[in-house]
């Protein structure tokens, strides 16, 4: 046997017994359902952003412009939502039970540890924030609302975290019989809602707990605890390439374990990174030499491909064994290409793959690597701080962006990202090939 082939055996045994794990294949089997939902934000991301001044002044002009939004917003921003329920259900379903009311279940109690807002709360932060005096005798009134902050990628986390151990209270409850017995004769349907009840109210009663627990402490909710406990080790970090190695780091391993790392990252390097953007854009359009090496810009041409640099992984995708894979690949190449990749991160998923996880962290960072070579070497030149629009295809982001090295750059890394995920989508294509066939 070829040593190549050794380690791919190797790795595939791993891969296996990682994913024969209950829980991560409920987490994995939840967001591989929640498929549909990813592949519409993505294609309602592209319709609503597309960089074309021609193509949005026609949306403006005919209104679409107020409807575009909305696929994303009910899709991709919600996506914690979807996902709680599926997790829940495959855990339930894994364990020979009805997996409808602990999907349920799971989804009342991420919206009980989900905190609301206020309309007027939020009106009068506003107001103070921008310096404005209102008439004498206004006040500021609004009722509560649910916010969508935590409900879509960001809140992900949470929701794997409420839907695995929800589902297993509800498991626990079910196989020890701790419910409501219904006498013969009752319709099915009455008889499962109320085998449902005992374990609902202890269920909500947690999730009502969790709540009043955060409450108390400086974070408010479960949620931003979660990103404030990453995110502070990384503040200090500062402006350094050697910052944005790291935080780059950071930030796949927290998509891999079901954390948005790019939000993370952005919410605490942004006010770093944007002013040094904003002082290489001051010099460009003043016709100076650029002063920063680091700054947003880079941040947003490290990750054009997306979080993981997953262009080549979606072409091997569609060259795939697997037919899912192949479906799959063929669905998220236009959204990738757009630097669109959640219906791979989701639909793959990536997330809690832990036979992708190595190239998926590692193609960012060699990005970052070959980025930085470049522009020490005088190969690339500074970034002039150009910031292209969300949904602008890949290498033209780079020649808008930085000019035709940029572009160059761009391509050769599309390259690169086929080989360093080469090896490592074989086995997870002959694993997913393998089960296909045992399925048929």
């Amino acid at each position: 046997m070829k040593k190549s082939e050794a380690i791919q055996e190797k790795l595939q045994g791993i891969a296996s017994k990682v994913q024969e794990n209950k829980y991560i294949s409920a987490i994995t089997n939840g967001l591989i359902a929640a498929l549909p939902v990813s592949i519409v934000g993505a294609i309602g991301g592209i319709l609503n952003a597309l960089p074309i001044q021609g193509y949005q002044d026609f949306l403006v002009a005919t209104r679409l412009k107020e409807v575009t939004p909305i696929l994303t917003m009910v899709t991709t921003n919600l996506l914690a939502l979807y996902v709680v329920f599926l997790i829940a259900m495959k855990f339930a379903e894994a364990h020979k039970t009805d997996g409808v009311p602990a999907g349920l279940l799971a989804l009342m109690s991420f919206l009980i540890i989900t905190p609301l807002g206020n309309v007027a709360e939020s009106i009068s932060a506003f107001i103070s924030s921008n310096n404005i005096t209102l008439a004498e005798g206004v006040v500021p009134t609004g009722s509560d609302f649910l916010p969508l902050e935590w409900l879509g990628a960001a809140g992900l986390f949470s929701a794997f975290i409420v839907a695995l151990s929800t589902a297993k209270i509800y498991v626990t409850f079910k196989q020890k019989g701790w419910t409501i017995k219904m006498p013969d004769g009752v319709p099915p349907t009455v008889s499962k809602s109320f085998s449902s009840l005992v374990p609902g109210i202890v269920i909500g009663f947690c999730a009502l707990a969790l709540r009043f627990v955060m409450l108390l402490t400086p974070f408010g909710s479960i949620h931003a605890a979660i990103f404030k406990i990453i995110a502070a080790p990384l503040a200090n970090l500062g402006g350094s390439i050697v910052a944005m190695f790291i935080a780059i780091l950071v930030a796949h391993i927290l998509w891999i374990c079901g954390v948005h790392g790019t939000m993370v990252i952005y919410s605490v390097f942004a006010g770093i990174w944007y002013p040094l953007q904003m002082a290489n854009l001051a010099a460009f359009n003043a016709n100076e030499p650029i002063p920063n090496l680091v700054s947003m810009s880079l941040f947003a041409m490290v990750l054009f491909m997306g979080a993981g640099g997953t262009v080549g992984l979606v072409v091997l995708m569609i060259r795939g064994k697997a037919d899912q894979h192949r479906v799959l690949g063929k669905l998220a190449i236009i959204p990738n290409l757009f630097g669109i990749n959640e219906p791979v991160l989701f639909g793959l998923p990536i997330i809690m793959n832990f036979t992708l996880a190595i190239p998926f962290i590692i193609m960012p960072l060699l990005t970052l690597l070959i980025a930085y070579i470049g522009l020490v070497t005088g190969i690339l030149p500074y970034l002039t701080g150009v910031s292209t629009p969300l949904g602008t295809p890949i290498i033209i982001s780079g020649l808008l962006g930085g000019g035709w090295k940029w572009a160059v750059f761009q391509l050769l890394m599309m390259i690169l990202s086929y080989f360093v995920y080469l090896l490592f989508f074989k086995i997870a294509d002959k694993m997913a090939y393998e089960k296909e066939l045992s399925a048929k």
